[in-house]
């Protein structure tokens, strides 16, 4: 039985790679390749694309604004620089007192 098992699997083996390789020579004849580009990949591309392009523009137009705020920010932060002055040690003072911690300065 096992004779006749193996020799099934070879002869299925066989018939796969047989298949294989006729398909694979068929699908290098030019012909077959622009049948295949024109009827299944250009139009799986498109609908893709289609799909995928309004979610494209709002992202980007997002980065836009997130980008233009974030230059908003620096520029009014820049500007207005020399009247602020900033010490992470007033933060630190003031947030130990809030919660009871003795500062240090």
């Amino acid at each position: 039985m096992a004779d006749k098992e193996k020799a099934a699997r070879s002869a299925l083996q066989e018939l796969g790679l047989e298949i294989a390789d006729r398909w694979v020579t068929s699908f290098e004849k030019r012909p077959t390749q622009q049948l295949v580009l024109q009827k299944i990949i250009d139009p799986v591309v498109r609908h893709i694309l289609n799909s995928i392009f309004p979610w494209i523009v709002g992202v980007a137009i997002c980065f836009l604004v997130l980008l233009l705020c974030t230059v908003v920010t620096c520029v009014i932060v820049l500007r207005s620089g020399s009247a602020v002055s900033y010490t992470p040690f007033d933060t630190v003072n003031a947030a130990a007192s809030i919660i009871n911690i003795p500062s240090h300065g």
